[in-house]
């Protein structure tokens, strides 16, 4: 267990590192999608643009990776519940950034994954409500189109993880009760139905006892925002929480694992988290109001270290505001220690391994 001095020290060098990025970042002045801001890297690092928005598409946000070739959803600017005739574009492209396929899919795109077991591509529209999936085959590029029920929390859906052979799914933008609780689940069970329709049931709910990863006393949350989900190396469950600054992990095999919340420090909100599974690679964020994805780069990746996109932090009356950034994470403190800062809006992450020469 980590104790209470070793969080503290790690909240002092988080808020330092983040005050003397902010100090650099401020300098840049203001940026737009127009004119992006210059990105402040940290030694070690490198930044260039993998691929920039095709044109008739724009807010890049989740990116998948599958057989050396990365998936993107454009959501274009289209409301997060389809309404107004929302389209997006699920975008193909090769490892040098040429485009190879485009799918447009109805609503608002805001979840994509590879399924590892079927090998086709899963696209969550409508995170906020009317949510609907598209599955895309790589192979032949032939889609299928899902539709949910009347959903349990009262929102949409978002994010999807695949794991032990099942779909689970973020259960985004619950309706809260009157005493501002979330008494619907935070994670579903999905399972696809043949007549077009997918199946929910319960895996955690909304307001689930867990145990602090720094300290190790329990308590019960409140997860008002469940958002981005991926697996651990060790095959844990990570949900983002991500209007309440805190990350969920679910533990252990079977269907009822420990449950840890680990807060994260200094106000930081972030989206997408993703792990280095390879010493050589590199990392792809969306920059969503830049119309850009980034290729962050190093010469070797430390094995399982995890990264997250942060949307920035709040000014204080005491500290200045912190723009967005990828930094990072550790799991055991809740520090994002930033790689690259001075972005507009980073969402969707992947890591790409590659071989000694970069294929």
């Amino acid at each position: 267990m980590t104790s209470i001095r070793r969080t503290s020290a790690a909240n002092r060098i988080f808020n330092r590192t983040a005050l003397a990025f902010a100090a650099l970042c401020l300098a840049t002045g203001v940026a737009n999608a127009e004119n992006p801001p210059k990105a402040v890297v940290t030694p070690g690092f490198s930044i260039s643009v993998f691929a920039n928005a095709p044109a008739g598409s724009s807010a890049p946000d989740s990116l998948a990776v599958l057989d050396n070739h990365v998936w993107v959803g454009y959501a274009n600017g289209g409301a997060p519940d389809g309404s107004g005739g929302a389209q997006s574009q699920i975008v193909e492209y090769s490892l040098d950034g040429t485009v190879m396929r485009t799918f447009t899919v109805a609503g608002h795109n805001d979840g994509l994954k590879v399924n590892p077991y079927t090998r086709q591509i899963w696209a969550m529209q409508n995170e906020d409500a009317n949510a609907n999936l598209v599955t895309i085959d790589a192979a032949t590029g032939q889609t299928t189109n899902y539709v949910f029920g009347k959903t349990l929390h009262g929102g949409g859906y978002d994010d999807i993880i695949f794991k032990d052979g099942q779909a689970f799914v973020s259960a985004s933008n619950p309706t809260l009760d009157a005493s501002g609780h979330n008494t619907g689940p935070a994670i579903v069970r999905a399972l696809l139905l043949g007549n077009g329709t997918i199946e929910v049931s319960r895996v955690l709910p909304g307001m689930p006892e867990a145990s602090s990863i720094p300290f190790g006393t329990v308590a019960q949350l409140n997860l008002t925002d469940p958002d981005s989900m991926t697996l651990t190396p060790s095959g844990d469950v990570l949900l983002d929480d991500q209007g309440d600054g805190q990350l969920v992990l679910l533990r252990g095999p079977g269907a009822n694992p420990r449950v840890e919340y680990l807060p994260l420090l200094g106000g930081v909100q972030i989206d997408d988290t993703v792990f280095a599974t390879a010493p050589r690679g590199f990392l792809l964020v969306s920059d969503t109001k830049a119309n850009k994805v980034y290729k962050i780069s190093a010469d070797v990746w430390e094995h399982d270290a995890a990264f997250s996109a942060s949307t920035g932090v709040a000014a204080t009356a005491t500290t200045p505001a912190v723009p967005a950034y990828v930094g990072q994470l550790d799991l055991r403190s809740g520090a994002l220690l930033p790689l690259v800062s001075n972005l507009l809006s980073p969402h969707g992450m992947a890591f790409v391994a590659t071989d000694s020469n970069g294929q």
